[in-house]
């Protein structure tokens, strides 16, 4: 019974995925690929730098997506508003699961330990979190960018493809600094 109920659901699904339009905007997809690899990266032990980085390219993903379903403009930048409210928004709240910290000193001028050299510890989720913020981001653009310049996209689902890659390159840069 269970495995007929199944079979009836996915046919229902397919036949609504099938039923709609084509989008050619920053997805749910993409925000659902980004929050499933912080889940898994968070079951595999990975360290919260590298979740960090997904969570923040979940809070940018989740911001473009909102934003572009908006379709009339209320406010100058308003596109780039809602970005940074959704990053600051899943952030922030989650960047207390963890107290690992990191140090970045900064050696601005003259030996260490002179007056303007400062070290400062910084939230690991936060330092991943903001990476994540930026691929994600990047991603995006690039994606644009390239739709823009060929006048479609090179293959089906490259805005998922390019997230995906520019944050498993920051993963591996975290991963071997941290590891």
């Amino acid at each position: 019974m269970a495995k007929k109920s199944f079979l009836v659901l996915l046919f229902f699904i397919l036949i609504a995925f099938a039923a709609m339009p084509s989008a050619h905007a920053h997805c749910p997809l993409c925000t659902a690929a980004v929050g499933a690899a912080a889940i898994s990266a968070k079951y595999y032990g990975l360290d919260v730098s590298i979740i960090g980085l997904l969570i923040g390219a979940f809070g940018v993903s989740t911001g473009l997506w909102a934003g572009r379903a908006i379709k009339r403009e209320y406010f100058k930048l308003q596109l780039q508003l809602i970005v940074l409210a959704s990053f600051l928004l899943t952030v922030i709240p989650l960047m207390y699961i963890s107290s690992d910290s990191i140090y970045m000193p900064l050696l601005w001028l003259g030996q260490p330990g002179a007056m303007l050299n400062k070290v400062y510890w910084i939230n690991k989720i936060l330092f991943g979190s903001t990476i994540g913020g930026l691929a994600a981001l990047a991603a995006f653009l690039l994606h644009n960018k390239i739709k823009k310049i060929r006048g479609k996209v090179l293959f089906p689902f490259q805005g998922i493809a390019i997230t995906l890659a520019f944050l498993l390159i920051s993963s591996l840069a975290l991963y071997a600094s941290f590891s």
